[in-house]
């Protein structure tokens, strides 16, 4: 109904307004569906019904119980009752004291986190979440905010998981880049766009030198702590034991490893690594990954926790996961709205193919710029870069046949822009889970995330021009990272003073 409208941006624009306005993601995204509800029905009671179809769209639809949802839900829940055991039983307090001793500042535990994000690659859900039950105790413990370490986590998981052929990431991508090229195969095009990919490298670059030069913009400065709660009638038991930390997380990521190749083979019949995660069930994975990592934490604090302590336990960590539960359902809910509904993604992706097709510019130049900034802000305004994947590739092949121009560049720069897009949202799972696993409010990590990745944007959108017209990644790269290190240095000198924690 609104493919050839721009009306259909006013739902996605009006909750990404409502978000700056009044710092409510769960109020903002519920306008949202019901100013959808208008725009689509007549009647009040239509409208009505509309939004409980929506909203219990995330949990039952096309006549089926929605799985993968209800493992995620499930799986939150589970992460925030470990998290609560592992703070009672001393788990946490025995690995602050013992990482204090090791890594005494904020820096350092900074980069405990950023190193985490790249290893744990294989898939974005369970790097933000799980870097940030690694990270956050330390975080605290050096004196750095909640906010950085949504930021470091939600700029390294998107990134490192698309520049990695074997992730969750690389494997969806594989599956809809059949032909695209032809006589290529999808491989040799996911391996080749991974170098043109300058802003997910950008983004990894920018986190380093935030860390290293412990860059504060006013933004962070100014919305540090927004909305973090804390839940403090369980008292740690003293003496803990690093332990029953270290040992409940080690077997997180080992069964939900384990747990994500179990079902994609279930689904294949199949042992090649590649098809096991394309078919993977990642909240299959999550949730009894997450099943096994509670079981042995509770095993392993057997004598130091009391029975009665329990129901407490159970309590805070379910209140602990129940904002971002709220949310990531209305995200969830909106999602489809946006992308099937209103039709915002194919609105946008015509409206490039149009202005490409125009030959106003040079095309060399012109479209690896383009694509970038279409796929970004069909990602921002949808909240997901997989449908943008799904809806651009075809669309940046195609044009990118249609004037001649490099087809690797065109790829790359409908990816990076899918990336940049849906990290910064307010809407998309990725900045509600980053945000959650670092334990503070998605608003305050939304608003203070923006800045640092629009400039790492700004400074990928220069380089895709640059390789356009000059045909060459090195010369790309080159001048991206020279802008790369004289911005980051700006902010350095002038952004760089510690936060203030008497505040």
């Amino acid at each position: 109904m609104y493919a050839d409208s721009a009306l259909s941006l006013v739902v996605p624009l009006c909750v990404i307004a409502l978000v700056f306005i009044t710092r409510r993601v769960v109020l903002s995204l519920w306008i949202g569906i019901l100013l959808a509800g208008i725009m689509l029905k007549d009647s009040v009671f239509d409208i009505l019904k509309y939004i409980f179809n929506v909203v219990f769209g995330v949990f039952y639809s096309a006549g089926e119980v929605q799985s993968n949802a209800l493992y995620v839900f499930g799986f939150l829940i589970l992460l925030g009752i470990l998290t609560q055991l592992m703070q009672c039983s001393g788990g946490m307090n025995a690995f602050v004291h013992w990482a204090r001793e090791r890594v005494k500042s904020a820096r350092g535990s900074e980069f405990v986190a950023f190193i985490a994000g790249i290893i744990i690659f294989i898939d974005d859900y369970f790097n933000a979440l799980t870097v940030g039950q690694i990270a956050r105790p330390l975080n605290d413990a050096n004196h750095s905010t909640r906010e950085r370490l949504a930021y470091i986590i939600d700029s390294t998981s998107a990134p490192i998981c698309i520049l990695m052929p074997i992730s969750s990431w690389g494997a969806y991508i594989l599956g809809i880049m059949g032909g695209l090229i032809e006589g290529t195969s999808s491989f040799s095009v996911l391996a080749q766009s991974i170098w043109g990919n300058y802003y997910a490298w950008f983004a990894l670059f920018g986190v380093f030198l935030t860390i290293l030069w412990q860059i504060n913009l006013p933004v962070m400065r100014h919305n540090q702590g927004v909305g973090v709660e804390s839940f403090d009638e369980i008292k740690p038991h003293s003496g803990g034991n690093i332990w029953l930390l270290i040992l409940p997380i080690a077997a997180l990521i080992f069964f939900v490893g384990f747990f994500i190749f179990y079902s994609g083979y279930q689904e294949t019949q199949s042992l090649e690594l590649l098809v096991m995660l394309a078919n993977a069930q990642t909240g299959f994975s999550l949730f009894w990954g997450g099943v096994c990592a509670l079981t042995l934490s509770v095993l392993l604090a057997w004598n130091r926790i009391e029975w009665n302590e329990y129901p407490l336990i159970i309590k805070d960590g379910f209140l602990s996961m129940l904002p971002a539960n709220l949310i990531l359902i209305f995200a969830w809910a909106i999602g489809p709205v946006i992308k099937n509904d209103l039709q915002t993604g194919i609105y946008l992706a015509n409206w490039s193919k149009d202005f490409l097709a125009s030959g106003v510019l040079s095309a060399e130049i012109v479209t690896p710029i383009i694509l970038f900034v279409s796929a970004s802000f069909i990602a921002f305004c949808t909240g997901t870069s997989w449908g943008t994947f799904a809806i651009m590739l075809p669309i940046g092949a195609s044009i990118a046949s249609i004037n001649g121009v490099d087809a690797m560049l065109s790829i790359s720069a409908v990816l990076a822009g899918a990336v940049y897009g849906d990290h910064t949202s307010p809407i998309s799972d990725t900045t509600i889970l980053s945000a959650t696993g670092a334990g503070c409010s998605v608003q305050s990590h939304f608003i203070t995330q923006l800045p640092y990745a629009t400039s790492v944007a700004f400074v990928a959108l220069i380089s895709f021009g640059i390789a356009g017209l000059f045909e060459s990644l090195v010369f790309g790269y080159l001048i991206g990272f020279l802008l790369m290190f004289g911005i980051f240095y700006g902010f350095k000198r002038y952004f760089s003073e510690p936060l203030d924690f008497e505040k």
